[in-house]
């Protein structure tokens, strides 16, 4: 049977094509494959929160917490990771170290994103902790009273250690999802190809280039690992009983880690200290310690009034029991609605919101309130 000559030439064409392809793909596939892996990751899930909006690589920053509605972010990993894999690509045949160094950046960006919101983004993790505990109960509740909502029959929430610094890595690795995995993966990749396409000292310049990430990885983890220390020292002192001691101790975890100067027990364990060596009052850890533990007793309007003291003046502790004033609010609208006090529990559900735009898992119970 004879060809035309019309497709014999398309043929050949398509021949030649697949043979250049071919050699190609035999000579770079590892960097194809990880640069198909980075790309398609930027638009995947990177952290999934139980309750609210997951966040993707292109709106996973290193700047800021993402919120309660995740935006795109001109400095998030997926679009930083891009625009560094496209500069490495483009200066391959000029200078062949740039994706060298392209992969290691890569890399670092990869590893240091658990860091990052262990450490760097502690109300990040908070969130994610605190929707992973509610979560349990208000599928509970969604089951309860609305009985086409198939909810969960477990009672207690998974329990993440978040008092040490290696719990808190381990918790942030936890809500990793596809999207983080692809990216160190490409990166990866990359990095091998790097390295196979470089001429001679491949073992030198791999090491110097691994100290990339490594580096930024030390450096994040030194703060709350000096934080660590002095929050154990503060518990071994308070368990001598040595409360000034243990108190500063206290204070210097809080100055070095971001989540202990954002954790409530820790203020209300330091107003405990003082309450027992007859100190400090009138401040605000021992405004705290008492709202605890009137929140505990579920007398949640005198909560709130101790909770009010304490958030009226500035810094940190201001800001932790104005969230926690929030909290109580909307405890004490769950408190309401089951005993009857419909219209009083809508109230505070609408100041909880407002107070704290992140208490978003309270919405689901609103339409129940409302047609109840």
């Amino acid at each position: 049977m004879r060809i035309p000559k019309t497709l014999a030439n398309w043929l050949n064409r398509l021949t030649s094509w697949a043979e250049v392809g071919a050699r190609i793909w035999a000579r770079h596939w590892l960097l194809i494959i990880g640069s198909c892996l980075v790309f398609g990751s930027v638009v995947l899930k990177w952290v999934q929160f139980p309750f609210s909006h997951d966040v993707s690589g292109l709106k996973f920053s290193f700047l800021r917490d993402p919120g309660v509605m995740p935006h795109l972010s001109f400095f998030s990993a997926g679009l930083m990771g891009l625009a560094v894999l496209i500069v490495g690509i483009f200066f391959l045949k000029r200078y062949p170290p740039a994706l060298g160094l392209a992969a290691a950046i890569l890399i670092m960006f990869w590893a240091i994103t658990p860091a990052q919101i262990a450490f760097r983004q502690p109300s990040m993790l908070r969130r994610l902790t605190y929707e992973l505990e509610v979560n349990p109960v208000l599928k509970i509740f969604t089951k309860s009273y609305l009985s086409e909502n198939y909810g969960s029959p477990e009672l207690v929430p998974k329990r993440l250690i978040l008092y040490s610094a290696w719990g808190r890595f381990v918790a942030a690795c936890s809500f990793l999802r596809l999207g983080w995995y692809c990216f160190g993966l490409g990166a990866l990749l990359i990095g091998v190809y790097a390295i196979v396409q470089m001429p001679s000292g491949r073992l030198t310049r791999t090491l110097s280039l691994l100290c990339l990430p490594i580096g930024a990885f030390a450096i994040i983890l030194i703060p709350p690992a000096i934080g660590q220390n002095y929050y154990t020292r503060g518990t071994l002192a308070a368990t001598f009983g040595h409360n000034q001691e243990a108190i500063d101790a206290y204070r210097k975890a809080m100055r070095w880690d971001g989540w202990h100067a954002s954790d409530i027990d820790l203020y209300a364990t330091i107003g405990q200290l003082q309450k027992q060596a007859g100190i400090s009052h009138d401040s605000g850890e021992r405004h705290i310690n008492r709202a605890v533990e009137l929140r505990s007793e579920n007398e949640f309007e005198a909560a709130l009034f101790e909770f009010s003291r304490a958030a009226e003046g500035d810094g940190t502790l201001a800001k932790t029991a104005q969230r926690e004033l929030a909290i109580t609010r909307m405890s004490l609208g769950l408190a309401l609605y089951q005993a009857g006090g419909i219209g009083s529990a809508i109230t505070n559900w609408e100041v909880a919101l407002m107070e704290d735009p992140s208490l978003i898992y309270v919405c689901p119970i609103w339409p129940v309130a409302i047609t109840t």
